[in-house]
């Protein structure tokens, strides 16, 4: 999908390319390309972390060594930074709906006077990324615990600490691909609106069409 340049809205006007209903990635436009969270990649990532979790748990409990798994005090981390992430997607989702509205009062009404400010397309892109590497990270994570569980749970029990802390940071793992998804949907830009989006400036001040 292609991203948001520097253009900013005036490289969507000029025809960058949108996802499924007409809607693109916020950001999008020349300056690179940001592709979709592929649900096939996620499951096999999940899928290779939880074969290597499975073996690294056999090979190591075999040696006299403790599994491996991160510890349950870990699941603040996974949860702190989550929410960070889905914050910042809702930041980039209230600026979309708020240049939608400009371009609806601006086809009504004119051109306003002062241009509303909005976020710079490269920020909408970082926020993205993020979402997508919490969803890849959290596939990978998720998917190693997954296997060390296989092996670790017929064993040692459930109720047993490691068990409760791999089942615990499984669920903050699905949790970062859930705002993983989540966050590359809020950050759809919608359908072309017309001059409503030409008429704003980015919040550092420089115009969309500044660096053309």
């Amino acid at each position: 999908m292609e991203l948001d340049g520097p253009g900013g809205a005036a490289g969507r006007a000029a025809g960058a390319r949108t996802g499924p209903g007409g809607r693109g990635l916020s950001g999008c436009g020349e300056a690179g390309y940001v592709t979709q969270l592929r649900p096939l990649w996620l499951l096999l990532i999940a899928a290779g972390a939880a074969l290597a979790g499975y073996l690294a748990t056999l090979g190591m409990t075999a040696a006299g060594y403790s599994s491996p798994v991160l510890p349950l005090s870990s699941a603040v981390t996974l949860v702190a930074v989550g929410l960070i992430v889905l914050a910042l997607g809702l930041v980039v989702w209230r600026d979309q709906r708020r240049l939608e509205h400009t371009a609806d009062r601006t086809r009504e009404h004119g051109p306003a006077r002062n241009r509303p400010r909005r976020l710079h397309p490269l920020q909408a892109v970082r926020v993205v990324a993020a979402g997508q590497a919490c969803a890849y990270a959290g596939s990978l994570i998720a998917g190693w615990h997954a296997g060390v569980l296989l092996h670790l749970g017929p064993a040692a029990g459930i109720g047993t600490p490691n068990v409760t802390a791999g089942l615990t940071v499984v669920i903050g793992g699905m949790l970062w691909v859930i705002i993983g998804f989540v966050v590359e949907t809020l950050c759809r830009i919608p359908p072309d609106r017309g001059s409503g989006f030409q008429n704003s400036e980015f919040d550092d001040g420089t115009e969309p069409n500044a660096a053309l």
